[in-house]
């Protein structure tokens, strides 16, 4: 034995210089790989079938099938839009409504709100509408036709409802004295509690443009 050279046998070379060199790690790796591939084979077909649409925007203008823009139902910042009733009554075309128009809401104390942001009492403002359509051979004749402007003052504190001509009425208080006696009388008892409402009273204003008589 030459000098300087030990007896002790070399050792095997070490596992950690084997990965990936042969035997079963290979088939390991390809195993995983093929995992992994066949999760995103799964996973992105399942998140594009099941991605959820794109809301349509709140507040604004939709579109109907016909891709016309309609109001939206939705309310805005400015308070709930107001859907016109659609006009009835054998007598309907005789006279023809301004949009109901929110002048005042009000709560006990000093605050006050901008007509603006007032919301809309639909069911009261249907109920005016719907009693001028169908009642308006209750007005007076006239020649040349007449504005007649009425204006509902809702206590909802008091459950009571006034209804009074306004200014910009082109007949004189006494003769159109009948026809709020009418339109009075036409409307519906209200279920003050079950009708939504923000605020504590409320001002509102339909315009009605009656057509000249045909027998004056």
């Amino acid at each position: 034995m030459a000098p300087g050279l030990s007896s002790i046998p070399p050792s095997p070379p070490s596992p950690y210089r084997q990965l990936g060199s042969g035997g079963q790690q290979p088939v390991r790796v390809q195993m995983i790989l093929g995992l992994l591939v066949g999760l995103v084979l799964v996973a992105v077909p399942l998140y594009l079938w099941r991605r959820p649409e794109r809301a349509a925007p709140t507040g604004g203008l939709a579109a109907d099938a016909n891709g016309a823009p309609q109001a939206s139902a939705s309310p805005s910042a400015g308070g709930v839009p107001y859907v016109p009733l659609v006009a009835g009554g054998p007598s309907s075309h005789k006279v023809k409504l301004e949009p109901p128009k929110t002048v005042r809401c009000s709560d006990p104390g000093p605050a006050k709100t901008p007509p603006e942001r007032c919301d809309h009492i639909t069911y009261f403002e249907d109920a005016l509408s719907r009693a001028l359509t169908e009642n308006a051979l209750c007005a007076p004749a006239t020649k040349t036709g007449a504005t007649v402007s009425f204006v509902m003052d809702l206590d909802f504190r008091k459950k009571e409802l006034k209804l009074f001509r306004g200014k910009s009425s082109t007949l004189p208080a006494a003769q159109t004295k009948e026809l709020f006696a009418c339109i009075q009388k036409a409307l519906p008892t209200p279920d003050w509690e079950s009708i939504p409402h923000q605020h504590a009273r409320y001002v509102v204003n339909v315009t009605a443009m009656y057509p000249p008589s045909e027998t004056f």
